[in-house]
């Protein structure tokens, strides 16, 4: 029989993968389960209306000293488990496990959704550079637990981008939010 990497039908309790937060999985062969959903013009915002976004599913790790919230970037604490952290790697080179960006805010245990392409909120680090936020900058994992950096226009990212700043700009300087079209590499 040949290897899916899609499962034909996904049940989320809330109905909603940007809403997930559940002390247990109905079906625990959810977990790791990757989906893609098509946002309804609408009713979303310009940077997103009738795109598509994939998701996966995820627990959370409970020792995490950051509890996610809408548009924190995750980490891999056990790839292997699916279990994600806000906590961010202590070097460069591990900080490149990027699990996705959190929908919501998930308590810490807990199962969710981080989502790993299409366009989606996330929250920048409190000293970014506001001049280098522009549509088809990079964004970058940061040293600051759930967050991300901007990488400035003609500059090589530092670190595996989660994607770049989407176009049409969608950026949030009263609570330093990006809309950025993500393009993190999904785990087998």
């Amino acid at each position: 029989m040949p290897n899916r990497w899609e499962q034909p039908a996904i049940y989320l309790q809330s109905g909603d993968p940007e809403q997930e937060n559940v002390p247990t999985l109905l079906y625990p062969g959810l977990l790791g389960a990757r989906f893609t959903v098509i946002q309804p013009s609408r009713v979303a915002p310009a940077a997103e209306a009738g795109r598509s976004k994939r998701y996966q599913i995820i627990k959370t790790d409970s020792t995490m000293a950051v509890a996610p919230y809408e548009g924190a970037v995750g980490w891999w604490a056990d790839q292997a488990a699916y279990t994600v952290t806000t906590t961010s790697p202590s070097t460069a080179q591990t900080r490149n496990r990027v699990a996705g960006a959190f929908c919501n805010a998930i308590t810490p245990g807990y199962y969710g959704c981080v989502q790993i392409a299409g366009p989606g909120k996330v929250k920048l680090i409190d000293a970014v550079v506001q001049a280098n936020v522009v549509a088809g900058a990079y964004i970058v994992p940061s040293a600051t637990n759930g967050k991300a950096d901007v990488v400035a226009a003609a500059t090589a990212p530092t670190a595996q981008p989660l994607g770049q700043v989407a176009q049409p700009l969608t950026f949030n300087v009263a609570d330093l939010t990006v809309v950025v079209d993500l393009a993190i590499p999904e785990t087998t």
